[in-house]
């Protein structure tokens, strides 16, 4: 059964195009999510093992304390990289539902997403967040495992 509008008039191409990317876009954030949590717990426990773990001898240990030095700075990257998938998927979701209200006027019976501008914020503000708390956390060790940062 296809949509319709309230004057039971079938969608048009421009609706069903617009409403599948956007619901592209909108299911890849929470891929986008998954990863980061995925990466990021991974990373941290590759981190604290190597910060716990004690290395049996001299060059094993040089090792250790380089991968120590480096797992912060590859969570970071990661974790900046997806916040930049995020905001631009977010950026490509708002071009579209730009683009698909300066259409037609009979498109306008068809809203794209049906909340307000608050909530769409709020239903997005997670994987924002989750990915700069991230970021925070990474950059912190970071500062703190190079010395710039004393607790």
């Amino acid at each position: 059964m296809a949509a319709e509008n309230i004057n039971n008039q079938p969608v048009s191409e421009l609706y069903i195009a617009s409403r599948g990317q956007i619901n592209h876009y909108h299911l890849s954030i929470g891929l986008r999510l998954i990863w980061l949590n995925n990466s990021q717990a991974f990373m941290f426990g590759i981190y604290s093992a190597t910060v716990v773990v004690k290395a049996p001898n001299a060059f094993l240990l040089a090792q250790e304390r380089n991968l120590a030095m480096v797992i912060p700075i590859i969570g970071f990257l990661i974790s900046l990289f997806i916040l930049g998938d995020v905001i631009a998927s977010l950026i490509q979701m708002h071009k579209l539902n730009c683009n698909y209200n300066h259409g037609p006027e009979e498109e306008r019976l068809f809203p794209l997403v049906y909340t307000n501008l608050f909530n769409r914020m709020l239903q997005h503000l997670s994987p924002v967040l989750s990915s700069l708390l991230f970021i925070l956390i990474w950059g912190g060790l970071i500062l703190f495992d190079h010395g710039l940062l004393n607790l």
